[in-house]
């Protein structure tokens, strides 16, 4: 008896429509995430030579740089933990969640970008309001591969797709930079409770007994 081409087994185990596998996309992401985040380092910097008054000055800098790379590291942070929780219930990726997390990888890869910005000019509508934009659509997006992931699912949906608060408050940040850049970047501390606000919304509308899926 012929022995079947490698591979072959693996094709017909292959669910319809699975452009690729979901454990090698998870692994781009982990892969993209962790260089984005290390870029962000390379923002931290103090010239060599300096000595007395500017040596200070550039000492002075130091902590809002580090302050930044924080805020960065933590957004990027919790966007690869979100990506993953939104991709657990997926049995299968499709064209449109695949060009959905290239879309996600794309913007993650940029976030060093409007950091760097922030850091320069955060006391300008350029610096809070290019990053508010930016993080806000990362959010919408990573907020539409859970929802598409959940179509993808065979299993009964536990509970519905949270509200995206946390874009809602990054996106409406790029108006308030306008008016005051400094109440912008101070806005960003409502995502957090906003958004467990939406979850609990989410856990009350599915009803009694379908909690939060696991991440």
């Amino acid at each position: 008896m012929s022995e079947a081409p490698q591979g072959a087994g693996e094709a017909a185990r292959s669910p319809a429509g699975h452009l690729v596998p979901k454990h090698r996309m998870l692994a781009l992401t982990d892969g993209v995430t962790a260089i984005a985040m290390t870029l962000l380092v390379l923002d931290i910097e103090l010239p060599s030579g300096l000595r007395g008054a500017e040596l200070d000055r550039a000492l002075g800098e130091v902590p809002s740089q580090v302050g930044t790379f924080l805020l960065s590291a933590l957004v990027i942070a919790l966007f690869w933990r979100a990506h993953h929780a939104a991709l657990e219930s997926a049995e299968r990726i499709d064209i449109r969640l695949f060009w959905l997390n290239i879309t996600f990888l794309a913007l993650v890869s940029l976030i060093p970008f409007p950091t760097s910005v922030l850091q320069n000019y955060g006391d300008r509508t350029l610096g809070p309001g290019l990053y508010g934009a930016v993080i806000g659509t990362v959010s919408l997006v990573v907020y539409a591969m859970e929802v598409h992931a959940h179509r993808l699912s065979a299993a009964p949906r536990r509970r519905p797709v949270p509200f995206p608060a946390q874009a809602l408050v990054f996106l409406l940040s790029i108006g308030i930079a306008h008016i005051s850049p400094l109440a912008a970047i101070y806005s960003w501390a409502a995502a957090l409770p906003l958004s467990v606000l939406a979850d609990k919304a989410a856990a009350r509308r599915a009803g009694p007994g379908a909690g939060a899926p696991p991440h």
